[in-house]
């Protein structure tokens, strides 16, 4: 689909969550879907790790939210990326989902067609 985004941003958000992905995976690497739905493009990043506690899923994009397996700012950052590519959803009119995807992580990034 037709879609009009501000380059630098998605690309900020894309980071964010692939490296999320890599981090958090365990080893066992990750994937990155692009498809698109009736609503515009859809690019989702799966990892194959533990996942999220499920008490902890909703703070998930909270700032300086981390869980408490990245406790350490040396490997679970600042608790920054997965917020900056929330608001980089909204700002597009678009949304980010996180879910267990049982197993591993996974986050989706919608963002709508252009009008």
């Amino acid at each position: 689909p037709r879609i009009s985004i501000d380059r630098a941003r998605v690309r900020l958000a894309l980071r964010n969550l692939i490296e999320n992905a890599l981090r958090h995976g365990a080893g066992d690497g990750a994937t990155l879907t692009v498809g698109a739905d009736h609503a515009g493009l859809v690019v989702t990043v799966r990892d194959f790790g533990p996942g999220v506690d499920p008490q902890q899923l909703a703070r998930l994009g909270e700032p300086f939210y981390r869980t408490d397996m990245a406790r350490e700012r040396v490997t679970g950052g600042v608790g920054l990326g997965l917020h900056l590519a929330r608001l980089v959803a909204v700002a597009h009119g678009g949304t980010l989902t996180l879910r267990n995807a049982e197993p591993g992580f996974e986050a989706a990034l919608r963002l709508p067609r252009s009008r």
